[in-house]
């Protein structure tokens, strides 16, 4: 009988994640004596550990909660002076909940196809309903918390026109994940949403637009590239330097 591999079931029981962000750690910890030694930018990382650019993401914003690393917009990832002694592989470990991008992506996959379906359903009530949101949401742009809000009626309420009260169940699941995690939280705040409100504005109109045209391959495309979008913009907020602090 073959003995399991170990290594295995390590990568069963963790998160991408946090295997990443102990390797992130670890190799601090190897270069603490080193002068000027500088942690290596995420798109480095990534090809050195041989991970997607989203893994490095979570990994770094796990170590920043951990007040490890500070990611200082331009600058890159700082590392914070905490000596090796006090790294505690424990706590990189403890299990946070699922990655930001690994919520995105199972978004993609059910509102997506949720935004399909609700394209054969809409009455033109419906759309008025959604058109009457969109103005909420550009009445709200720059105000937070209320502007959260009405993004998740808004996507909720397309989920709502399928009739489907799994896919709603299953919406309202991720959503209040999304709402939940700390790690999409400090993510978050590294981008600065009163520059983006815009496109997020034309995303949403467009999924409206396909919803009115009745057109299920639209509506998925638009859905598709609207979360294609805020995950895009997570990912590369680094480069156009609107990172937190950036000014």
């Amino acid at each position: 009988m073959t003995t399991p591999d170990p290594r295995v079931r390590l990568l069963s029981s963790k998160r991408l994640y946090q295997i990443v962000a102990r390797q992130i750690a670890q190799m601090i910890e190897a270069n603490a004596d080193t002068p000027g030694w500088q942690l290596p930018s995420e798109r480095e990382l990534a090809e050195e550990l041989k991970v997607s650019r989203t893994s490095i993401r979570e990994a770094v914003i796990a170590l920043e909660m951990r007040g490890m690393v500070e990611v200082q917009g331009r600058s890159g990832i700082v590392v914070l002076p905490t000596r090796p002694s006090q790294i505690n592989f424990d706590a990189i470990n403890t299990d946070i909940g699922p990655g930001p991008f690994e919520l995105m992506e199972a978004r993609l996959a059910v509102e997506a196809s949720a935004a399909a379906l609700a394209a054969q359903k809409a009455t033109n009530y419906d759309i008025m309903e959604l058109e009457a949101i969109i103005a909420r949401m550009t009445d709200a742009q720059g105000k937070g918390d209320a502007a959260e809000v009405i993004d998740h009626d808004f996507h909720l309420s397309i989920a709502n026109l399928t009739g489907n009260a799994i896919i709603v169940s299953m919406v309202e699941a991720m959503w209040n994940q999304r709402q939940s995690s700390k790690m999409w939280k400090r993510l978050r705040e590294h981008i600065h949403t009163e520059t983006n409100g815009p496109l997020w504005i034309g995303d949403h109109t467009a999924i409206v637009a396909a919803l009115k045209a009745r057109n299920p391959d639209a509506a998925y495309k638009a859905m598709a590239r609207h979360i294609s979008n805020v995950a895009n913009e997570l990912l590369e907020a680094d480069d156009r330097g609107r990172f937190a602090g950036e000014g």
